[in-house]
């Protein structure tokens, strides 16, 4: 029942991060004209902090207490990204559509498949490593 009103919680916070502007399903994000688009320091900050807390839990995939931990975590670093976001415009927009992929990802790090947990542990890792190709 708890990841129940996390995963409602999510969009509910997106929108009051994103100032109700209307936000729909993530497009793939593109750069500016060839360029990285310019992020805020506490976004840039937010994803380097997601990064450690997947460091602190490497190789405890099979422990489901854990694994439960890490997603907190991961969901934490997560909203405060939001909380303070500043972006506008379309830097804004290619940001949500960097983001929003995120949240399948979280939700299956804590389920009762160990393999699909690692699994999408190992693609949040990607997906974060992604962001520095996209955002200075």
């Amino acid at each position: 029942m708890k990841n129940a009103y996390l995963i409602l919680l999510f969009p509910c916070l997106f929108l009051l991060a994103c100032n109700g502007h209307h936000h729909g399903t993530a497009e793939p994000v593109q750069l500016d004209n060839g360029k990285r688009w310019q992020a805020n320091p506490e976004t840039t900050s937010g994803i380097a902090e997601m990064q450690a807390i997947l460091g602190r839990y490497e190789g405890q995939a099979a422990d489901a207490a854990k694994r439960y931990a890490l997603r907190q975590e991961l969901e934490a670093a997560f909203q405060n990204i939001f909380k303070q976001c500043t972006m506008k415009g379309e830097a804004h927009n290619q940001l949500h559509n960097y983001l929003v992929p995120m949240n399948p990802l979280f939700e299956k790090i804590d389920g009762a498949d160990t393999g699909e947990s690692e699994a999408a542990i190992r693609q949040l890792k990607e997906h974060l490593a992604k962001y520095a190709s996209y955002f200075e």
